[in-house]
């Protein structure tokens, strides 16, 4: 990837399920449609809200070439590629992941073969491929952080162009983005707690829940320049509520059904929980709750 990595709120790619089970491509697109209509600057594909690790190889590896195929040119694309039990199987999986067209493919953390000496393999996936690459601290299934230290001597590399932050602590993420200034290295907070203390310390954007469902809102409060102080910290309360109302509900399923309700054909299904989890009552809370006011409205 030659040009830079765009600033801004990045969503997570939700996977689409048909009632069987089975992906389902064409909600897939309609919700790329969506993003692309958004004109959102970037997306993350097969993250924690992708449910990335209850997907087998084929399916990951189809919803890449899809994802890169429709939004090629479009938006900025990262996905997670580093599957496999060892550091040269996940290196030939990166690189599978670059050929099939995502811009950056990524590391998670906790899929990484050891927990221990997180910087070495790091630097050794970088060795072993030629395409740029970004870093995912995956809570799942084990939750590995990086320290400043650790990112610093990552960002020298030069190797690395991406990183999404999931430490939730604002001191932690400040030290991060200082040990990467200057370099290729952009870092983006996940955690929409602390998002405008972290957009001051110099986050290039937001990476998190709230832009896969509210796109528009999750861009103002991102935009430090055009958006008066005032709205954006309307927008960001706008966003606390809602977050906080959709995960009571059930995430990722809630997620589904808010965007059927902004007229997407995708299926509520997960993996992560049962179907029978998301009930009629979960349902029409969120109907209740969506009806109290124009949640997607900016100012």
């Amino acid at each position: 990837m030659t040009t830079p990595i765009p600033y801004g709120a990045w969503p997570i790619l939700l996977t689409s399920f048909q009632t069987d089970g089975r992906l389902d491509l064409t909600a897939l697109d309609h919700l790329l449609d969506f993003y692309i209509t958004m004109q959102v600057p970037g997306i993350l594909v097969l993250g924690q809200a992708s449910e990335v690790l209850t997907l087998n190889i084929e399916e990951r590896f189809t919803i890449v070439q899809r994802v890169a195929g429709r939004s090629k040119g479009l938006l900025c694309t990262v996905a997670v590629g580093n599957f496999g039990d060892t550091l040269d199987a996940q290196a030939v999986s990166l690189e599978k992941i670059a050929a099939l067209g995502i811009d950056i493919p990524l590391v998670a953390l906790s899929i990484l073969p050891s927990p221990d000496d997180l910087d070495g393999q790091l630097m050794k996936l970088a060795e072993k491929t030629n395409s740029p690459l970004g870093i995912y601290e995956l809570p799942e299934p084990e939750h590995r952080l990086l320290n400043a230290a650790q990112v610093g001597r990552i960002a020298c590399s030069g190797r690395y162009l991406f990183m999404k932050d999931t430490c939730r602590k604002l001191e932690p993420f400040t030290a991060k983005v200082t040990a990467a200034r200057g370099t290729l290295l952009k870092i983006f907070q996940a955690n929409l707690k602390i998002l405008p203390p972290s957009l001051e310390v110099g986050s290039h954007g937001f990476c998190g829940w709230m832009p896969i469902i509210a796109p528009e809102l999750a861009a103002q409060v991102c935009d430090q320049k055009g958006t008066p102080p005032e709205i954006r910290k309307r927008a960001f309360q706008k966003l606390l509520q809602f977050q906080t109302f959709m995960v009571k509900q059930g995430f990722p399923a809630s997620a589904k059904y808010i965007l059927q309700k902004r007229g997407l054909q995708l299926d509520t299904l997960c993996r992560v929980r049962a179907p029978e989890l998301f009930t009629q009552e979960n349902k029409a809370a969120l109907d209740n709750f969506l009806s109290r006011q124009d949640w997607f409205a900016t100012i």
